[in-house]
Protein backbone atom coordinates (compact mmCIF):
# COMPACT_ATOMS: atom_id res chain seq x y z
CA UNK A 1 0.00 0.00 0.00
CA UNK A 2 1.33 3.09 -0.96
CA UNK A 3 1.28 5.98 1.64
CA UNK A 4 -0.93 8.06 0.09
CA UNK A 5 -3.28 5.10 0.26
CA UNK A 6 -2.72 4.75 3.42
CA UNK A 7 -3.46 8.26 4.27
CA UNK A 8 -6.69 8.12 2.41
CA UNK A 9 -7.93 5.08 3.76
CA UNK A 10 -6.50 5.25 7.87
CA UNK A 11 -8.83 8.57 7.30
CA UNK A 12 -11.69 6.89 6.62
CA UNK A 13 -11.68 4.30 8.65
CA UNK A 14 -11.01 7.31 11.75
CA UNK A 15 -14.47 8.94 9.93
CA UNK A 16 -16.15 5.61 9.89
CA UNK A 17 -15.46 5.47 13.74
CA UNK A 18 -16.06 9.08 14.69
CA UNK A 19 -19.28 8.49 13.29
CA UNK A 20 -20.56 5.29 15.10
CA UNK A 21 -18.81 7.33 18.51
CA UNK A 22 -21.54 10.43 17.43
CA UNK A 23 -24.39 8.00 16.99
CA UNK A 24 -23.52 6.66 20.89
CA UNK A 25 -23.83 9.65 22.11
CA UNK A 26 -27.09 10.53 20.10
CA UNK A 27 -28.62 7.03 21.70
CA UNK A 28 -26.63 8.19 24.98
CA UNK A 29 -28.70 11.05 25.16
CA UNK A 30 -31.98 10.36 24.26
CA UNK A 31 -31.72 7.25 26.73
CA UNK A 32 -32.78 4.96 23.87
CA UNK A 33 -29.92 2.31 25.40
CA UNK A 34 -28.78 1.34 28.80
CA UNK A 35 -25.24 0.68 27.60
CA UNK A 36 -23.53 2.07 24.13
CA UNK A 37 -20.65 -0.05 24.79
CA UNK A 38 -21.27 -2.29 21.64
CA UNK A 39 -21.39 0.78 19.57
CA UNK A 40 -18.08 2.48 21.19
CA UNK A 41 -16.56 -0.65 20.96
CA UNK A 42 -17.18 -1.08 17.04
CA UNK A 43 -15.98 2.55 16.21
CA UNK A 44 -12.37 1.03 18.37
CA UNK A 45 -12.30 -1.90 15.80
CA UNK A 46 -12.49 0.45 12.93
CA UNK A 47 -8.94 1.69 13.66
CA UNK A 48 -7.80 -2.64 14.22
CA UNK A 49 -5.72 -4.46 12.18
CA UNK A 50 -6.41 -6.02 8.50
CA UNK A 51 -7.59 -9.50 7.98
CA UNK A 52 -7.00 -11.74 5.23
CA UNK A 53 -9.73 -13.65 2.91
CA UNK A 54 -7.20 -15.59 1.05
CA UNK A 55 -5.18 -13.11 -0.88
CA UNK A 56 -7.05 -10.43 -0.63
CA UNK A 57 -7.32 -8.18 3.04
CA UNK A 58 -10.85 -6.66 4.60
CA UNK A 59 -11.41 -4.49 7.47
CA UNK A 60 -14.39 -4.02 10.00
CA UNK A 61 -16.83 -3.63 12.98
CA UNK A 62 -18.74 -5.81 15.50
CA UNK A 63 -22.23 -4.14 17.46
CA UNK A 64 -22.63 -7.36 19.71
CA UNK A 65 -26.24 -7.40 21.46
CA UNK A 66 -26.43 -3.50 21.32
CA UNK A 67 -29.77 -3.15 23.67
CA UNK A 68 -32.56 -0.16 22.36
CA UNK A 69 -35.23 0.91 24.72
CA UNK A 70 -37.87 0.20 22.64
CA UNK A 71 -41.54 2.56 22.33
CA UNK A 72 -44.93 1.00 22.78
CA UNK A 73 -45.56 -0.96 19.86
CA UNK A 74 -49.11 -1.39 18.40
CA UNK A 75 -50.93 -4.05 16.52
CA UNK A 76 -49.02 -6.81 18.22
CA UNK A 77 -50.24 -10.42 17.60
CA UNK A 78 -51.13 -12.45 19.68
CA UNK A 79 -52.92 -10.11 21.32
CA UNK A 80 -51.96 -10.86 24.72
CA UNK A 81 -48.37 -10.21 24.25
CA UNK A 82 -46.99 -7.95 26.93
CA UNK A 83 -44.29 -6.03 25.78
CA UNK A 84 -44.17 -3.13 28.79
CA UNK A 85 -40.62 -2.43 29.04
CA UNK A 86 -39.26 -4.42 26.02
CA UNK A 87 -35.91 -3.83 24.90
CA UNK A 88 -34.50 -5.13 21.44
CA UNK A 89 -31.52 -6.11 20.45
CA UNK A 90 -29.31 -5.78 17.99
CA UNK A 91 -25.83 -6.88 16.40
CA UNK A 92 -24.22 -5.66 13.31
CA UNK A 93 -21.41 -7.22 11.74
CA UNK A 94 -19.40 -5.13 8.47
CA UNK A 95 -16.96 -6.18 6.55
CA UNK A 96 -14.94 -4.64 3.66
CA UNK A 97 -12.15 -5.25 1.47
CA UNK A 98 -8.99 -2.40 1.37
CA UNK A 99 -8.95 -0.46 -1.34
CA UNK A 100 -6.54 -1.48 -3.80
CA UNK A 101 -6.34 2.37 -4.99
CA UNK A 102 -7.35 6.13 -4.03
CA UNK A 103 -10.07 6.03 -6.42
CA UNK A 104 -11.44 2.96 -4.10
CA UNK A 105 -11.46 4.58 -0.95
CA UNK A 106 -14.92 5.33 0.63
CA UNK A 107 -16.28 2.58 -2.77
CA UNK A 108 -18.12 1.23 0.67
CA UNK A 109 -21.26 -0.71 -1.27
CA UNK A 110 -17.76 -1.81 -4.05
CA UNK A 111 -15.81 -3.01 -1.25
CA UNK A 112 -18.33 -4.91 1.07
CA UNK A 113 -17.60 -8.25 2.11
CA UNK A 114 -20.10 -9.06 4.20
CA UNK A 115 -23.26 -7.17 5.93
CA UNK A 116 -24.83 -9.01 8.32
CA UNK A 117 -27.93 -7.68 11.15
CA UNK A 118 -30.38 -9.25 13.48
CA UNK A 119 -32.92 -8.05 15.77
CA UNK A 120 -34.97 -9.41 18.09
CA UNK A 121 -37.47 -8.78 20.76
CA UNK A 122 -38.51 -10.79 23.66
CA UNK A 123 -41.91 -10.66 25.19
CA UNK A 124 -44.73 -12.98 26.77
CA UNK A 125 -48.31 -14.01 26.84
CA UNK A 126 -50.21 -16.25 29.08
CA UNK A 127 -51.66 -19.58 27.61
CA UNK A 128 -54.25 -21.80 29.90
CA UNK A 129 -52.64 -20.32 32.88
CA UNK A 130 -49.17 -20.70 31.50
CA UNK A 131 -46.56 -17.96 30.96
CA UNK A 132 -44.88 -18.67 28.02
CA UNK A 133 -42.34 -16.95 25.71
CA UNK A 134 -43.10 -14.83 23.17
CA UNK A 135 -39.94 -13.78 20.36
CA UNK A 136 -39.89 -11.91 17.32
CA UNK A 137 -36.70 -11.77 15.28
CA UNK A 138 -35.45 -10.70 12.14
CA UNK A 139 -31.99 -10.13 10.24
CA UNK A 140 -29.76 -9.01 7.24
CA UNK A 141 -27.06 -11.51 5.53
CA UNK A 142 -24.87 -11.23 2.77
CA UNK A 143 -25.08 -14.18 0.51
CA UNK A 144 -21.78 -15.31 -1.36
CA UNK A 145 -23.15 -16.77 -4.44
CA UNK A 146 -21.28 -20.41 -5.61
CA UNK A 147 -23.70 -20.53 -7.97
CA UNK A 148 -24.81 -17.72 -10.49
CA UNK A 149 -28.34 -18.72 -11.15
CA UNK A 150 -28.51 -18.41 -7.00
CA UNK A 151 -29.00 -14.63 -8.02
CA UNK A 152 -32.73 -15.04 -8.52
CA UNK A 153 -34.03 -16.62 -5.55
CA UNK A 154 -31.19 -15.81 -3.10
CA UNK A 155 -30.34 -11.90 -3.30
CA UNK A 156 -26.87 -10.99 -2.02
CA UNK A 157 -28.45 -8.98 0.51
CA UNK A 158 -31.55 -9.87 1.62
CA UNK A 159 -34.20 -9.38 4.71
CA UNK A 160 -35.44 -12.65 6.34
CA UNK A 161 -37.96 -12.87 9.00
CA UNK A 162 -37.32 -15.39 11.68
CA UNK A 163 -33.88 -17.27 11.85
CA UNK A 164 -31.53 -18.85 14.61
CA UNK A 165 -32.80 -16.77 17.17
CA UNK A 166 -35.68 -18.47 17.00
CA UNK A 167 -34.04 -21.86 17.91
CA UNK A 168 -33.69 -21.63 21.60
CA UNK A 169 -37.55 -20.97 21.69
CA UNK A 170 -38.12 -23.84 19.26
CA UNK A 171 -39.94 -26.34 22.03
CA UNK A 172 -42.29 -23.43 23.56
CA UNK A 173 -42.83 -22.25 20.51
CA UNK A 174 -47.64 -22.33 19.91
CA UNK A 175 -48.97 -21.65 16.62
CA UNK A 176 -46.92 -20.10 14.69
CA UNK A 177 -45.67 -21.44 11.23
CA UNK A 178 -42.50 -19.50 9.64
CA UNK A 179 -40.49 -20.55 6.61
CA UNK A 180 -37.34 -19.51 5.54
CA UNK A 181 -38.74 -18.22 2.32
CA UNK A 182 -39.49 -15.61 1.01
CA UNK A 183 -36.07 -13.37 1.02
CA UNK A 184 -36.94 -10.04 0.21
CA UNK A 185 -34.13 -8.14 -1.12
CA UNK A 186 -32.74 -5.30 0.77
CA UNK A 187 -30.77 -2.58 0.67
CA UNK A 188 -27.51 -3.43 3.16
CA UNK A 189 -26.95 -1.71 6.44
CA UNK A 190 -24.06 -0.66 8.26
CA UNK A 191 -23.67 0.10 11.90
CA UNK A 192 -25.79 3.73 11.17
CA UNK A 193 -28.48 2.80 8.64
CA UNK A 194 -28.79 -0.58 10.97
CA UNK A 195 -29.36 1.92 13.99
CA UNK A 196 -31.51 3.92 12.01
CA UNK A 197 -33.60 1.52 11.04
CA UNK A 198 -34.46 0.05 14.29
CA UNK A 199 -35.24 3.27 15.92
CA UNK A 200 -37.67 4.35 12.78
CA UNK A 201 -39.36 1.00 12.94
CA UNK A 202 -39.78 0.83 17.16
CA UNK A 203 -39.18 4.02 18.50
CA UNK A 204 -40.90 6.14 15.56
CA UNK A 205 -41.55 9.30 18.42
CA UNK A 206 -37.45 9.42 19.01
CA UNK A 207 -36.77 9.22 15.66
CA UNK A 208 -39.20 11.52 14.06
CA UNK A 209 -37.90 14.05 16.77
CA UNK A 210 -34.68 13.34 15.22
CA UNK A 211 -35.60 14.28 12.05
CA UNK A 212 -37.32 17.27 12.83
CA UNK A 213 -34.96 18.84 15.96
CA UNK A 214 -31.55 17.17 15.38
CA UNK A 215 -29.59 18.56 12.46
CA UNK A 216 -26.52 16.52 13.14
CA UNK A 217 -28.39 12.89 13.34
CA UNK A 218 -29.43 13.81 9.89
CA UNK A 219 -25.75 14.86 8.54
CA UNK A 220 -24.79 11.12 10.65
CA UNK A 221 -26.56 9.38 7.96
CA UNK A 222 -25.81 10.94 4.87
CA UNK A 223 -22.49 9.56 4.34
CA UNK A 224 -23.81 5.79 4.84
CA UNK A 225 -26.30 6.84 2.51
CA UNK A 226 -24.15 7.71 0.09
CA UNK A 227 -21.94 4.58 0.87
CA UNK A 228 -23.86 1.96 0.24
CA UNK A 229 -27.24 3.30 -0.96
CA UNK A 230 -26.76 4.84 -3.78
CA UNK A 231 -24.68 2.04 -5.53
CA UNK A 232 -26.92 -0.12 -4.39
CA UNK A 233 -30.23 1.42 -6.28
CA UNK A 234 -27.65 2.64 -9.35
CA UNK A 235 -27.18 -1.29 -9.66
CA UNK A 236 -30.66 -2.21 -9.79
CA UNK A 237 -31.64 0.64 -11.87
CA UNK A 238 -28.37 -0.22 -14.55
CA UNK A 239 -29.85 -3.63 -14.19
CA UNK A 240 -33.49 -3.05 -15.56
CA UNK A 241 -31.74 -0.63 -17.92
CA UNK A 242 -29.91 -3.75 -19.57
CA UNK A 243 -33.05 -5.61 -20.35
CA UNK A 244 -33.84 -3.12 -22.78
Amino acid sequence: MTPGLRRLFEQHRAERAQELRDMATILDNAGLTPNSGPVRDAADQCRGGLQKDGAREFWGFDIADLQINLEKQYHVRPQSAVLDGCRGILSVKVEEYVPRDQGEVGHSFELLRDASVGFHLDAVHEVSGEILPLRAAWHLDTHGYTNPSDRGVHPRFHFQVGGNRLKELDAEIRGVLMLEAPRFPCAPLDGILAIDFVLAHYCGKKWQDFKYVLPSYLRLRKNPVQRYWLPYFRTIAESIDALD
